[in-house]
């Protein structure tokens, strides 16, 4: 398994403006993500029965986020937050999954709005898994998210139980976010107290407490009845990874439909309504940020999604795991973005930011583990994404 990223505080008396630093991820497998050549990725983008992600098709499910479909109500995913939600009738539904490539998975399941008990599918043989047994008879809507990000693949082999009946109908309201670790949920059930700026007790990431379904993102998607599809990696960058890698960038991997191991490409068929990216804590970590380098690569990046989504709205954001004066830079560097981009004829750009976690006078206030965002910080963040899609796209 990958050692995902670790932020730690430095001592206040080190560092009054305290800067949270990380610790790098390899993914499990082999290869090099920004070298692979491109994949054929035959159904990428489709839906179960074939069309494309989001249409409903009479009888079938509907994938959300990057799913590649195989046949007819089977579809292999990697990236966390990918998944389907469909109506499904009957007192007992089961789905039957797989886990390679990876020691195990989380899974979360969702019955008519009401979030199940998480549970984890390991690599091995295929399982079957219940969602809901004793429920009343009729139609349920059932969704299912894949929790833990891109590493090792996922499929989904269909229902085992309960007749699926078809798919609610989409708002037409998609959200992509491209992130690190705090976008992907790195540790967000745990909690990790730092009396004296010292964690204490430590606490690690696992894929038991780390769920995308609580992240910001997912949050703020579920507030304002929107799909939400996070690329996201912990450690890696915008322009550099927490250890100075220029490979290990998100925009090196931004097209891959498996995760960032597999070649596969995205077909991008479903357009995006708006796109956050929260990219930059790790771009600082290494101790040599450049805004120039970051905000060179950042214009490259918003002109590589815009090709993809030429409607979407572009958000840049930060936080909250940066501390001053670092905050403030990649804010720096982010409004030089937006007015490169707009300079050039891109209106629909913008930056904010999620501002600094509260950790308490001496560090004593838990966040998750390996100080990152906390469930509870992460809804604090919904709330800022959710006022920001509102107010700039009129949901």
């Amino acid at each position: 398994m990958p050692r995902d990223l670790v932020q730690r505080r430095r001592p206040a008396a080190l560092l009054p403006a305290l800067l949270l630093l990380a610790l790098g991820v390899n993914a499990c497998g082999g290869g090099d993500p920004a070298s692979g050549e491109p994949g054929g990725g035959a159904g990428a983008g489709q839906g179960p029965g074939g069309g494309a992600a989001g249409e409903l098709v009479p009888g079938d499910a509907r994938w959300v986020g990057r799913v590649e479909s195989t046949a007819a109500g089977v579809g292999r995913f990697a990236w966390q937050g990918a998944g389907l939600v469909a109506v499904v009738s009957g007192a007992s539904i089961a789905v039957t999954l797989r886990t390679e490539g990876t020691g195990t998975v989380y899974f979360q399941p969702v019955i008519d709005g009401l979030p199940g008990t998480r549970f984890e599918v390991r690599e091995g043989a295929d399982r079957t898994v219940s969602l809901g047994a004793g429920l009343a008879e009729g139609d349920h809507v059932v969704e299912l998210y894949r929790e833990t990000e891109g590493n090792g693949l996922s499929t989904f082999l269909g229902f085992a139980s309960g007749t699926v009946k078809g798919a609610p109908a989409s708002r037409g309201r998609l959200v992509e976010v491209v992130g690190d670790s705090i976008s992907a949920g790195y540790g967000n059930l745990g909690s990790e107290p730092h009396p004296g700026w010292v964690a204490n007790p430590a606490c690690h990431w696992s894929e038991e407490n780390s769920s995308w379904y609580q992240t910001f993102g997912a949050i703020a998607g579920r507030a304002l009845d929107a799909e939400v599809s996070t690329i996201a990696l912990s450690g890696w960058g915008l322009y550099q990874d927490r250890g100075g890698s220029v490979d290990r960038v998100l925009p090196a991997v931004y097209d891959r439909a498996l995760g960032p191991y597999d070649a596969t490409r995205w077909g991008f068929e479903r357009k995006a309504s708006a796109v956050v990216i929260d990219l930059g804590t790790n771009d600082v970590t290494p101790g040599d940020f450049s805004g120039e380098d970051y905000a060179s690569a950042g214009v490259a990046f918003v002109g590589k999604i815009r090709a993809s989504y030429p409607a979407a709205w572009i958000f840049l954001t930060i936080g909250p795991m940066l501390g001053q004066p670092e905050l403030d830079q990649v804010k720096s560097a982010q409004a030089a973005i937006v007015g490169a981009v707009r300079a050039a004829g891109d209106a629909r750009v913008s930056a904010f930011d999620f501002g600094i976690q509260d950790l308490g006078a001496d560090g004593s206030t838990p966040t998750g583990c390996d100080w990152h965002p906390s469930a509870l910080e992460h809804r604090r963040m919904a709330g800022i994404l959710e006022g920001q899609l509102r107010s700039t796209l009129g949901w």
